[in-house]
Formats: C-alpha cells, sequence, structure tokens
C-alpha cells in the first residue's frame, strides 16, 4: 500500500511541473525576446550614428574647388557612401533610400563657421520589423521607440 501511495505523489509532481512550466514560460519568453529586441535596436542605433560620423567626415574631405558645384559634390559624394555604408541592413532603403536620396546635408552657419549637419532616422514602429505581443491592459511588449536618430555635425 505504500508503493501505491508514493507512485500517486509523483504523479501529482509532474502536474505541478507542468503547471510551473505554464506560468513560468510567457514570463521568460517576453524576457528573451526583449532582451533580443532591445539588443537589435542597440546595433541599429550605433550603425547609424557611426554611418552618420562617417558621412560628416566625407563632407569635409570634399575639395571645395572648383566652388561652382561643392554642394552638390558633397550631396552625391555622402548619398553613394551612406548606401555603401549600410548595404549589410536590411532596412538600409527605410534609413537611405534606394541609392541614398533620403541623404539630405543641411548647411548652416554656426558661431561664424559654416557647418554641414548629417541627419539620419531610423523609422521602428514597422510591425515586420519587430512583431509586438499585446498584453491585458492594452500594453504591448517589447515597447520600442517610434524611430531611431543619428545626427552628425562637421565644420567645412
Amino acid at each position: 500500500m505504500m508503493h501505491l501511495t508514493g507512485g500517486l505523489s509523483r504523479v501529482r509532481e509532474r502536474g505541478a511541473s507542468a503547471v510551473e512550466f505554464a506560468l513560468v514560460f510567457p514570463v521568460l519568453f517576453l524576457l528573451v525576446y526583449a532582451v533580443i529586441v532591445y539588443s537589435y535596436i542597440y546595433v541599429l542605433q550605433q550603425s547609424i550614428t557611426y554611418t552618420a560620423q562617417h558621412l560628416a567626415e566625407a563632407a569635409v574631405a570634399v575639395n571645395p574647388t572648383p566652388s561652382s558645384d561643392y554642394t552638390a559634390r558633397i550631396q552625391t559624394r555622402i548619398q553613394q557612401l551612406a548606401a555603401q555604408q549600410l548595404q549589410w541592413l536590411p532596412q538600409r532603403n527605410l534609413v537611405v533610400g534606394e541609392n541614398g536620396e533620403k541623404v539630405v546635408p543641411q548647411f548652416q552657419t554656426v558661431g561664424g563657421s559654416d557647418v554641414i549637419v548629417i541627419r539620419l532616422t531610423l523609422p521602428l514602429k514597422n510591425p515586420d520589423l519587430f512583431p509586438a505581443f499585446a498584453l491585458p491592459g492594452g500594453v504591448s511588449m517589447p515597447p520600442v521607440p517610434s524611430q531611431l536618430l543619428a545626427q552628425a555635425t562637421a565644420r567645412i
């Protein structure tokens, strides 16, 4: 009779383990998914920041003579470079366009110096990019920013 009771106890424990797993798995899954999403967002932010800095450096390296088409040569150079720099990125067209047409330098005067400002934006509210899970209470998991922005400024 003792043997029979011990067998029942093990069956109950297996059921308890299944219930515990069912309660813990969704939380663990969401945690791992959030870590993966935020890691990818970090890589994206670092990539577009590096690219913006690299584009500003490339704009400074353009020879200012002849000055008639100086700004056009800068724009052409940084658009080509942006397309090359982010070619590994599946979302490259969201940042730079097909051939870099979304990369438009801004020329400003700051403190008596001429500067070039390069801004790159990557919209993240694309549901194909990061599928979100709807939780009770109208909360989506993981929450992501609407866009990433990178800006670099260089004196020309």
